[in-house]
């Protein structure tokens, strides 16, 4: 699969079109009792998912298209963007399940804090370029401009968003070459920052203390009715699971199926087999990702490549062990699988800039025989 640039290519291509397509699959299933409650329909959501999945389809092709120039220029602009988006958040914002993280616009929703990530990896890989031989001054670029993103994320109350932004911070911050000295200075104050904000909300802390044991008594019942569900789901799917659609914790035991838990629904439909088969799928799409950046010519390519494969990892291992309770649950959904229009969007787009990072590659060009997006070189 990644004996050449080609090969890699048309992996990559393949495994993404693979997880949309299932992850459209698996929404409908869990989302069918939501759907059938709330719209009297079981497409009522689904169909939500389906439509952005093939709108941003083109959507990401159009991206890969983009000349370096173009895709510079959005990075340049990329911490403004991102600020402008999360501003958005002030006159339209709407409070969902207690926090203020999504934008209301007549029928249009939302969810700025997406395409902040989006626009945060663009702008960290152009400031890694512009200082590629000062780790210093990556290091105080980096921290102050996610740190602004990362306080109006937390303003709205998003912990689990500003948990993968900070863990993106942390992984380019260190593969633009600062020290274990700057990198234990950065880790520690994401602990205390963390640990804080858990110590100020008593739900919070209910998580922290539920994942340990969820099953406990006075825990079951409140904080440890979800990871408790999720792990009964798994727990019952056996080998091969109960098949697609029969998942019984999604008749209103398991909250949120279709978005932040849907890796149970996996597994109690799909099973131990469906569940690993999930996971080398995201990794392999990881790993492509993470090939395809290394075999780019220019700094910025490398690391906005770089930037986007660890964020897919990072949320994801995140939703993971969340769903599997190694973690309190955090709240950041599967990537490409979960329902939620504004994230599938985003990291579409993001697949999008991958796309142009490997069509940019002049060994590709020649291997395939297709000519280079305009102003490649």
């Amino acid at each position: 699969m990644f004996s050449s640039a080609k090969s890699t290519f048309y992996t990559f291509l393949a495994v993404s079109c693979g997880i949309l397509f299932f992850g459209a699959v698996m929404v409908f299933s869990a989302a069918q009792v939501t759907g059938l409650t709330s719209g009297g329909s079981s497409f009522s959501i689904s169909w939500k998912q389906i439509l952005v999945t093939v709108l941003s389809l083109p959507f990401a092709w159009m991206i890969a298209q983009f000349p370096i120039g173009t895709v510079k220029f959005f990075a340049r602009q990329g911490l403004v963007l991102g600020f402008i988006v999360m501003a958005l958040l002030i006159p339209f914002g709407q409070t969902i399940n207690g926090n203020r993280n999504w934008i209301s616009v007549g029928p249009i929703e939302f969810q700025p804090s997406e395409f902040a990530k989006v626009f945060l990896v663009l702008w960290a890989a152009f400031i890694i370029e512009n200082n590629f031989t000062n780790p210093k001054k990556i290091y105080a670029f980096l921290t102050g401009g996610f740190g602004l993103i990362l306080i109006n994320v937390l303003v709205g109350g998003d912990l689990g968003s500003a948990v993968v932004i900070g863990l993106i911070l942390g992984t380019l911050v260190f593969l633009s070459g600062s020290d274990l000295k700057r990198m234990g200075l950065l880790a520690g104050f994401g602990f205390m920052g963390v640990a804080g904000l858990i110590a100020m909300q008593p739900y919070r802390i209910a998580r922290f203390t539920a994942f340990l044991h969820p099953f406990a008594d006075g825990i079951y019942k409140n904080a440890g009715w979800q990871p408790a569900h999720s792990l009964m789901a798994m727990a019952s799917g056996g080998l091969f699971g109960a098949g697609m659609g029969a998942s019984k914790q999604k008749w209103g035991n398991l909250a949120e199926a279709h978005t932040d838990f849907i890796f149970a629904v996996i597994g109690e439909e799909l099973g131990l087999f469906g569940a690993l088969a999930t996971i080398a799928a995201i990794s392999l799409l990881v790993f492509t990702i993470i090939k395809i950046s290394l075999g780019a010519k220019d700094t910025f390519s490398r690391y906005l490549g770089l930037g986007i494969a660890f964020w897919i990892g990072i949320q994801s291992l995140i939703n993971l062990l969340s769903a599997t309770s190694l973690i309190p649950v955090v709240g950041v959904t599967l990537p490409f699988i979960s329902y939620g229009g504004s994230s599938l969007l985003a990291l579409v787009g993001a697949l999008g800039f991958v796309a142009g990072i490997a069509l940019r590659n002049p060994e590709l060009s020649k291997e395939i025989n297709v000519r280079w997006p305009r102003g490649a070189k």
